[in-house]
């Protein structure tokens, strides 16, 4: 099946966003700078870098796995492949990082809150401890993937569901994705704060899945009206009257719009620089929460204005790039032996 290049564009630059932004949060954090200085750098009334990257990227998801699964879908080989890929990761990230967290405080219960049910360890097992925690639950959680990683898990767990429907009849499927949207979007009665919200974020997966099965390429001239609609939010100098939701959505849509129409210039070059930097993504992804969480505290009596902070930055990036790429190499390991393993207890 032919690669999307605009897909590799628009995971790397998700992810850069995300990154970018809790780069300078960490700063306001460690009291390093004043988040009113920062704020501009990733922000205004309409638009949030790292709102818009985590939509577009739960679109991405939607559409990657919609367009792989066009041929030959098998729900085992899907629930098997998928999460192996995500749980991998997690797992080994979650050891070591508990390991380095007990050597530190020498005791489990200076690393978690007591109390906590024992049984809750299934969170942690399926990747959700986190989201769970959002919801104001306690668990074992040690925020590597963040709220993100849950609640893409559990969209990842009924695709099979929403592809079958889709597939049924796309038209009335994408209308009723739309109306529950709507009810939530207009008739917000929810703890978490509206860009973390399961609905929202899977109505943005479903449009990637729309997009992915059925329209994954667009006309160039559409970044006519796309781009001007992502320059008009970022340039704004006045809050738009409608709801943060629906800011992210339609900013969302566009930004992808535009990235879309790059296709047909991607498709000239290589793309090994796009396609590497994507593929190390999600274990970047996973990684650099704990990076930028230990290191930038610590950098403070280094601090020397902005050369200080370019150069924090620097390290810290290294630093995920490394352990990225260790982490992406294990991982692969383990996963090659566990089907290796697999495939021999078939055969059997």
């Amino acid at each position: 099946m032919k690669r999307i290049r605009y897909f590799d564009l628009l995971r790397c630059t998700c992810f850069c966003f995300i990154i970018f932004y809790h780069l300078l949060f960490q700063l306001y954090l460690s009291g390093i700078c004043p988040v009113e200085r920062l704020n501009p750098l990733f922000s205004n009334s309409n638009m949030h870098l790292a709102t818009l990257g985590v939509a577009v990227f739960f679109m991405l998801s939607g559409a990657s796995l919609s367009y792989t699964a066009k041929e030959n879908f098998s729900l085992a080989t899907y629930y098997k492949k998928r999460f192996l890929r995500i749980l991998i990761p997690f797992y080994i990230l979650y050891i070591v990082y508990f390991l380095f967290l007990l050597f530190q405080s020498h005791s489990v219960h200076n690393i978690f809150p007591e109390g906590i049910p024992a049984w809750r360890i299934v969170f942690t097992f399926l990747g959700m401890d986190s989201w769970v925690s959002m919801h104001g639950i306690s668990t074992f959680s040690l925020t590597i993937g963040e709220w993100f990683l849950g609640c893409l898990i559990l969209l990842y767990l009924i695709f099979p569901l929403l592809r079958f429907f889709m597939i049924k009849s796309e038209k009335f499927f994408f209308i009723i994705a739309t109306g529950i949207y709507l009810i939530v979007l207009f008739h917000y009665d929810f703890s978490v704060p509206i860009h973390m919200n399961f609905f929202l974020k899977g109505y943005e997966f479903v449009i990637g899945m729309m997009i992915g099965y059925y329209h994954e390429k667009f006309n160039p001239k559409w970044i006519f009206l796309s781009l001007p609609v992502v320059i008009f939010f970022v340039l704004c100098p006045f809050t738009l009257p409608i709801s943060t939701g629906l800011k992210i959505t339609i900013l969302a849509v566009a930004f992808w719009i535009s990235a879309a129409c790059l296709e047909p210039v991607l498709e000239k070059g290589n793309g090994r620089f796009l396609r590497t930097i994507s593929n190390y993504s999600y274990e970047v992804f996973l990684v650099h929460h704990i990076i930028i969480y230990f290191i930038t505290p610590r950098a403070i009596p280094y601090m020397r204005g902005m050369v200080g902070v370019l150069g924090l930055f620097l390290v810290e990036l290294l630093l995920m790039a490394v352990l990225g790429f260790l982490l992406k190499f294990i991982s692969d390991q383990c996963i090659a032996a566990l089907s290796n393993l697999t495939a021999v207890e078939n055969k059997r």
